[in-house]
């Protein structure tokens, strides 16, 4: 405990510097523009950052990368209250409450309690991180190759199995990604693959280029696609009662409870793999339902249902940062593009990297703190400029982040090779949109499958002969057991979802399996 409190004062010390706060005011800033507007989510504006990186000091630009992250769930709120479209799936449910009560006269309310219990979830969920993240990562030194490929099985099944609505094409959207991943020459054996002897092949696919042909660019041509449709107005009414614009201390204090229950729900749903932030959030609202004293007031403009949906959806955003850095496990599409980022910064991570990067991981930690208290002054201080952002139409900004993607890609090796693989991978993302297969199961997959090889190589080479080495260690049984389970709670989760689906559009759901 006494090194962890050491390491995180030395990386306080890092990160309050003018480099690291100018980068944490505009990812703050980012994240709120990009979160506020409908259509226009957090990883893409962490997509686009990316490349401009590249020339910064690790921690200034991973710092930056999670700022966005953190205001962009934030953001998603304000669209949710004022317009109530909410800007992400995790935002569902704060549009529910938060827009009755704008409707009400109280959108200031509603956004300053969504402010308040985003940044209460966001600060003690980093906490759990920094005080949780070394330890695991000190079991998880225990674990060898041979563990460690069970383990990125059991990440695959996670990954494929929760992403998206069909398992079937989550796995699929997965296998495709470690099919490409594959294409070149192997950093092991030396030996080609998929390359066709086109020369341009032996290096295999850089990552940009993939990422943003696969993610962002099919959001760009579906909103072209949508650029007829009107801005949604915004919920201007206001009341002459000041109380209506602000949180009372006797109503802070008398959601407290709820904010911190979600909190802890939002922490374990994010610190499991393949779940993310819309579960969390999800979750916390029921149970704060299911223990009020008045749950007929939810959806209908309770404090309570915008607390527990926003705690619970930003505390997922340090908690899910757990596996990724201990296990190499990506839980969701922006914990892969920030996996993404560490990978480009020279940074792998795993188990070791609280020993190899010790400076950079808690200057990164002290970074997440110092986030929250930027977003609660940046986002307070705005509120009438983020509320503007809301109605603005998404098609105004999608240009600019084509511009932006193509950059981006140019930018990796300065090659017209890397836009060539821009555009084709965009085809691939477009098509497999129309397909139902799911980018992030495809990122996942392309991200850890050089992972998976090198750890495969060296199990093989530990085991030869002796395929019984395989099943000595427990720490592989329990992988596996946790495989089988993340397969058949997928299962089980997708029969219940397609029931109440059948009890609510029985004509539908029949028509659909015709």
């Amino acid at each position: 405990m006494s090194d962890i409190l050491h390491n995180f004062v030395a990386g306080l010390g890092a990160v309050l510097a003018p480099g690291p706060i100018l980068a944490i005011v505009a990812g703050v800033c980012i994240g709120i523009f990009f979160g506020a507007i409908p259509g226009i989510s957090g990883i893409m504006a962490i997509a686009i950052v990316l490349p401009l990186t590249f020339y910064v000091d690790p921690v200034i630009g991973i710092v930056m990368l999670l700022a966005i992250y953190k205001a962009g769930i934030y953001g998603g709120s304000i669209s949710a209250i004022l317009i109530n479209t909410p800007g992400a799936a995790a935002s569902f449910l704060t549009a529910q409450d938060g827009h009755a009560l704008a409707r009400a006269g109280k959108a200031g309310k509603a956004l300053t309690m969504a402010l308040y219990a985003s940044v209460t979830g966001e600060a003690l969920a980093t906490l759990v991180l920094i005080f949780v993240a070394a330890p695991i990562s000190v079991l998880s030194l225990q674990a060898g190759p041979i563990e460690k490929v069970f383990l990125l099985i059991f990440a695959f099944t996670v990954v494929g199995s929760m992403t998206g609505e069909s398992i079937t094409r989550g796995m699929l959207s997965c296998c495709l990604g470690m099919l490409f991943a594959m294409v070149g020459m192997s950093p092991i054996t030396g030996a080609s693959r998929f390359t066709f002897d086109i020369p341009a092949l032996m290096s295999g696919f850089t990552f940009l280029p993939v990422l943003m042909g696969v993610l962002v660019m099919p959001e760009v041509i579906e909103a072209v696609k949508r650029r007829r449709a009107s801005p949604l107005p915004l919920s201007s009414s206001t009341s002459s009662n000041p109380d209506d614009k602000r949180v009372t201390w006797p109503e802070f204090r008398s959601v407290l409870g709820t904010i911190l229950k979600s909190t802890g729900i939002g922490t374990f749903i994010g610190a499991l793999p393949g779940l993310g932030s819309s579960a969390a959030a999800f979750m916390a609202y029921g149970e704060a339902k299911r223990s009020s004293k008045n749950p007929d007031e939810f959806g209908k403009g309770s404090l309570h249902g915008v607390a527990a949906a926003e705690s619970a959806n930003n505390a997922v955003c340090a908690s899910s940062m757990i596996p990724m850095l201990t296990l190499s496990i990506p839980g969701d599409d922006v914990t892969a593009l920030l996996m993404g980022a560490f990978l480009i910064h020279g940074i792998t991570p795993g188990p070791t990297i609280f020993y190899e990067h010790t400076d950079v991981i808690y200057g990164i930690f002290a970074g997440f703190l110092i986030t929250d208290l930027f977003l609660l002054i940046i986002a307070r201080a705005g509120f009438r400029f983020w509320t503007r952002l809301a109605s603005v139409p998404s098609y105004y900004i999608f240009p600019c982040v084509t511009v932006f993607a193509f950059f981006g890609a140019y930018t990796v090796n300065q090659e017209m090779y890397d836009i060539f693989l821009l555009i084709a991978f965009t085809i691939l993302g477009c098509s497999m949109r129309r397909l139902g297969l799911s980018a992030a199961a495809f990122i996942i997959g392309f991200i850890l499958t050089p992972l998976l090889e090198q750890n495969l190589d060296q199990a093989i080479t530990i085991v030869g002969t002796d395929y019984g080495m395989l099943a000595r260690s427990p720490m592989v049984w329990v992988f596996v057991a946790l495989s089988l389970f993340s397969v058949y709670s997928a299962l089980r989760l997708q029969r219940k979802s397609r029931n109440r689906r059948t009890a609510i559009h029985p004509h539908e759901e029949t028509q659909a399996r015709a």
